[in-house]
């Protein structure tokens, strides 16, 4: 647990303006937007893309916007503290299967910061990691 402290203070320079804010205690019937830093690691194909989640139950579709490419697959939440969660995901990329992280933190009820950290996955760098933005729809 202090490993993800330690992350989510890196995340959010002002861990007590975090503790105003609160993730979501289910994702089910959610929607996010996220978009990843296209500067962090400009080597990952998809730094700077825009996506669009829906999660239901245990399940999710995701949407790359602006392309063709929707993929669906299977997610675990997990909220460690009012500010702070973890999604693990896994699912049915074209060519292969994709297994990442996201850890999240919160700057308002409704959007924060993330780290992408994929352990595996079909398009190379398989193991990469990322950082970016996420706005939780109503």
């Amino acid at each position: 647990m202090h490993r993800l402290t330690l992350l989510a203070s890196l995340l959010c320079p002002a861990l007590s303006a975090a503790s105003v804010c609160a993730l979501p205690t289910t994702l089910d019937a959610r929607q996010f937007i996220n978009i990843s830093d296209p500067l962090y690691r400009p080597d990952n194909p998809n730094a700077g893309r825009m996506v669009q989640v829906n999660f239901a139950a245990d399940q999710y579709v995701l949407d790359i916007l602006g392309t063709p490419v929707r993929v669906q697959g299977s997610y675990r939440y997990q909220r460690h503290a009012p500010h702070l969660g973890e999604i693990r995901m896994r699912e049915a990329f074209p060519g292969g299967t994709a297994a990442y992280t996201l850890l999240l933190t919160c700057l308002t009820d409704s959007e924060g910061m993330f780290v992408y950290t994929q352990h595996a996955g079909p398009i190379a760098p398989a193991r990469r990691q990322n950082s970016g933005r996420w706005t939780l729809t109503p």
